[in-house]
């Protein structure tokens, strides 16, 4: 760590005098650059109007070409830089030069110039032939209001750009001493800086293992000096703040051991200090401060009745929010000394606990109801037979065939039942194998023709997708289907239509079942699946239903990764939709 305190201290201060002599060089570049092309420009503008003052407008346009020829000839030596005339087109009248390439100049000054705008920019004129940078000025002679000739000066800038390139080398050779001088400084300089810094880290690291009666010493009387007696006064007051601690690290346990239920932790003045979102989740807090807020509105309690239950036993208390059930216990949390510094609040959500215990008391109730009825029935016609019925050959054939009848049934039940407990326990298993989906509903359909012919109904079977391959185990694929067609079947009155139908949808092979019987209100629809529960069930139990086959089909169809779903409308019938998972490597069952 020292080591890389010190390479960046001397990284930074080298940093710092490279930008600054950086700059500063590149201001003096900037600044000498200027001073010599306004010299330059001065010099250009001086040979322009020195040129232009010998003109006299009065004489012809002819006879003031020649007197201007004349004059720029005459005072050749005394005028500064190349020298042309240029007509008012621009085009080289005259020059100084013995040949020349340029026959017309279009820069910037000249076009000024013939136009007779104003503008300060010189020109960067590049001559053919020539590798150096020239600066242009554009003087134009006017007569009557007119352009007839331009005076444009060039001056080279040669000097200039040797001049810079020797000041940038002086420049440079300045960084690279300035580079080597800083790095030897800002060694010397941090190594003074950080030799106290290593003693005081050091015996701060021994101070962070405990020991913390021996004072650090102090070197000098710097901010060093002044960070290690602060060290020193550190040390006195840890031993203080070590009961508090303590008293924070017994909270926190309690907050990390409820973690994955809600929590709520109270000072002893029932402000809200620590939350996490379980809880806000569970309770729907919004803005809520204090314990009041969240529980005074909710549950009618105070935070002092709870507090004073708490001193003498742990609370706990079960409530509804919204159709949720919560388990919501009170335990305090104290210091060292015993004294109560707040409540823990821990909240379970046990509202899958309750709607299970709930099932279970409405499948008991149900699976009561089913039996007695039946049994009750047995009973009655068994004593009526018993108290003489039997004499009589006929009632007591028709009586026996009812007991009959309803044994049936509730075997037909208990079946029911242990094929739904072998479900849910996952004890059931399934011979799987790859099955042509479409053969087994054609069979299906052609074998409930004839019940369906016998109430006069017109079955029809449409098969879109022929290859159908599904994995799961063909006897329950039949179940499943044969409970939903006879169910068709069944409840639909003559001369109703029923329809199989089965698509491919990319995914998944649909089985549709639609039929136009009695249908099945709104109300109903969601409730459909679940165990014991008919639409019409005087009907259903007539014609021998338990309420029990449609929660089988659609615990198989999960099992095989499909699903089932219904859509209904009453006097206009019913149409069940069973997906059946492809046959594709990456969609195995397992």
């Amino acid at each position: 760590m020292t080591r890389s305190i010190k390479w960046r201290m001397v990284s930074i201060f080298v940093l710092l005098v490279v930008i600054v002599m950086i700059i500063s060089g590149m201001l003096i570049v900037y600044q000498t650059k200027n001073y010599e092309y306004n010299i330059i420009q001065e010099e250009l503008v001086a040979t322009a109007n020195s040129v232009y003052s010998s003109v006299i407008i009065d004489l012809p346009s002819s006879e003031i070409e020649g007197h201007i020829i004349e004059m720029i000839e005459e005072q050749s030596v005394l005028l500064k830089g190349k020298v042309y005339l240029l007509d008012e087109k621009g085009g080289i009248v005259y020059t100084q030069e013995v040949s020349t390439e340029e026959q017309r100049f279009n820069t910037a000054q000249v076009m000024a110039a013939l136009t007779q705008s104003e503008i300060t920019e010189l020109d960067e004129v590049h001559l053919s032939g020539n590798t150096a940078t020239y600066l242009g000025y554009a003087r134009p002679i006017i007569k009557n209001n007119n352009v007839i000739y331009v005076i444009y000066v060039l001056a080279s800038t040669v000097q200039v750009q040797e001049k810079v390139s020797a000041i940038t080398s002086v420049i440079a050779i300045a960084v690279l001493l300035a580079i080597v001088l800083s790095i030897v400084l800002a060694f010397l300089f941090s190594a003074f800086l950080t030799k106290p810094i290593i003693a005081l880290t050091k015996k701060a690291r021994e101070m962070s293992k405990g020991e913390l009666k021996n004072p650090i010493e102090v070197f000098s009387n710097d901010e060093i000096g002044e960070l290690t007696t602060n060290f020193n006064r550190m040390a006195f007051s840890l031993n203080e703040t070590l009961a508090q601690i303590a008293s924070e690290k017994n909270k926190m346990e309690t907050v990390i051991t409820h973690m994955t239920d809600g929590i709520l932790v109270f000072d002893n003045f029932g402000i809200l200090i620590h939350y996490n979102p379980a809880s806000i989740r569970m309770l729907k807090i919004k803005n809520a401060l204090s314990f009041n807020d969240i529980f005074g509105t909710k549950l009618k309690i105070s935070f002092e009745k709870v507090l004073g239950d708490v001193e003498k036993k742990q609370r706990k208390i079960t409530v509804t929010l919204d159709d949720a059930y919560y388990s919501i216990d009170f335990a305090k949390y104290i210091d060292k000394n015993g004294i109560i510094q707040g409540l823990i609040c821990v909240i379970q959500d046990i509202t899958e606990h309750k709607k299970l215990e709930n099932m279970q008391k409405e499948f008991v109730a149900n699976v009561s109801h089913e039996l007695r009825t039946p049994l009750t029935t047995i009973k009655s016609y068994a004593e009526t037979l018993l108290e003489g019925a039997l004499e009589d050959i006929e009632v007591a054939e028709r009586f026996l065939g009812v007991i009959n009848k309803e044994s049936d049934r509730m075997t037909s039940l208990v079946q029911d039942l242990l094929e739904l407990s072998k479900l849910d326990s996952q004890k059931t298993s399934f011979d799987r194998s790859e099955i042509n989906l479409a053969e087994i509903v054609r069979t299906i359909a052609r074998n409930y023709e004839i019940h369906a012919k016998k109430k006069n109904q017109h079955l029809e079977c449409q098969i879109i997708e022929e290859n159908a391959l599904i994995l799961g185990d063909a006897n329950r694929i039949e179940q499943v289907i044969k409970n939903i067609l006879s169910n068709a079947v069944k409840y639909s009155p003559e001369y109703a239509d029923v329809q199989v139908r089965l698509i491919n949808d990319g995914v998944y092979y649909v089985l549709e079942i639609r039929d136009t019987g009695m249908g099945i209100p709104k109300e109903d629809l969601e409730h459909i699946f679940d165990r014991f529960y008919r639409v019409d069930k005087a009907r259903s139990r007539a014609m021998g239903g338990t309420g029990l086959g449609l929660a089988i089909a659609k615990e198989i169809m999960e099992l095989h990764k499909g699903w089932i779903k219904v859509e209904s409308e009453v006097e206009r019938g019913t149409c069940f939709y069973l997906y059946f998972l492809m046959h594709k490597k990456e969609n195995d069952i397992e």
